[in-house]
């Protein structure tokens, strides 16, 4: 049990695998039992002693505490593994405030835990977590939207949490939140009518005349992000650990590179990953991947990788980026899982 102060009003919490006590309120996550033994406090603290320091270098080990510093809005520490602490600037804007907590300092915790953080977002296929990752822009977050409109659970949007041992890998859920961008949202809802999804009723609308996916009553826009919005995923979360099945690194590819495949030009199209390759893709994707090396954990992050990309299997999609291709991608990763079922089935 953490030492924390009888007079302070806390929340638990669940998230990646983990049983959070929180001095802030954090309405994206899911609430745990009230008599729950935490893994992890957060909790507000006075950090303005070293923000001198954190000025001259951020994203630095100060004494026993990882600390990086947000103008205007907060100065953070992760320590340990087991504690989050928060010193909020005045007039700083609560939204942003928990975006660092949830992003930065949540992925900063983890790899202190030795618990891979990869960007990206994660679905459950057949029993297992498949991960999709790429730099911002390539659809992470839209495809697993258009994954949920097609019937299947969400593991995480945003920070993909990987424990691999000797034998496994095993990727325990975020929270039931996405980030989508109003386009994607426009779009989605364009393809409700489409064989692969599953229709839902109170469609709301978001913009005057534009009615768009989901059925809440209300979308808050993310703090720090441009135009996207913060969607509630409950219904279609799955808070169970599972493991790692494969890994799809999305690729927007210019429409002037003709995808082609036997001789048709194809919206999407894939390419097989080596052992080699998963583990460059791992590594390029991994959350946060530049302060690793200040926290004194690039071994361990590169041995960690190299043990998942020897266990999964890993793919390269790349999409005509002059059209919106969720559900052909959709339907494309779907085929390449049945037909490896179908080869480990056959040995």
């Amino acid at each position: 049990m953490h030492d924390r102060s009888a007079n302070v009003s806390w929340t638990k919490y669940i998230a990646f695998g983990l049983r959070i006590a929180s001095e802030l309120n954090l309405p994206e996550l899911i609430l745990a039992a009230p008599e729950a033994v935490e893994d992890v406090v957060i909790r507000q603290a006075d950090l303005t002693a070293w923000s001198g320091q954190l000025e001259q270098a951020n994203f630095v080990m100060l004494d026993e505490r990882f600390m990086f510093q947000i103008p205007g809005t907060a100065i953070y520490a992760v320590r340990e593994g087991k504690e989050i602490e928060v010193s909020i600037f005045s007039g700083a804007d609560p939204d942003t405030v928990r975006l660092f907590v949830l992003g930065t300092c949540m992925g900063v915790l983890l790899m202190q835990r030795r618990i891979l953080p990869i960007h990206g977002s994660a679905v459950v296929i057949g029993g297992r977590a498949y991960a999709f990752v790429g730099e911002s822009g390539t659809g992470k977050s839209t495809l697993a939207a258009a994954f949920r409109q097609a019937g299947y659970q969400m593991v995480s949007d945003d920070v993909i949490a990987v424990k691999a041992t000797a034998s496994s890998a095993i990727v325990y859920p975020a929270y039931p939140q996405q980030k989508l961008g109003l386009d994607s949202l426009l779009q989605l809802e364009a393809l409700r009518e489409n064989k692969h999804a599953r229709k839902r009723n109170n469609i709301r609308s978001l913009t005057d005349g534009n009615s768009v996916m989901p059925q809440y009553s209300d979308l808050r826009m993310l703090a720090g992000e441009l135009n996207k919005y913060a969607v509630p995923a409950v219904d279609e979360f799955f808070n169970d650990p599972l493991p790692l099945g494969g890994v799809f690194e999305l690729v927007a590819d210019s429409p002037i590179r003709a995808l082609m495949r036997e001789g048709e030009l194809m919206a999407v199209t894939e390419q097989p990953l080596n052992v080699l390759e998963c583990l460059h893709t791992l590594l390029q994707h991994t959350y946060r991947r530049v302060i690793i090396p200040r926290m004194g954990l690039s071994e361990w992050s590169f041995d960690t990788a190299a043990r998942m990309a020897r266990k999964v299997e890993g793919w390269r999609l790349l999409r005509d980026s002059s059209v919106f291709t969720a559900s052909e991608v959709v339907q494309r990763v779907l085929d390449i899982i049945r037909k490896e079922e179908k080869s480990y089935g056959s040995h």
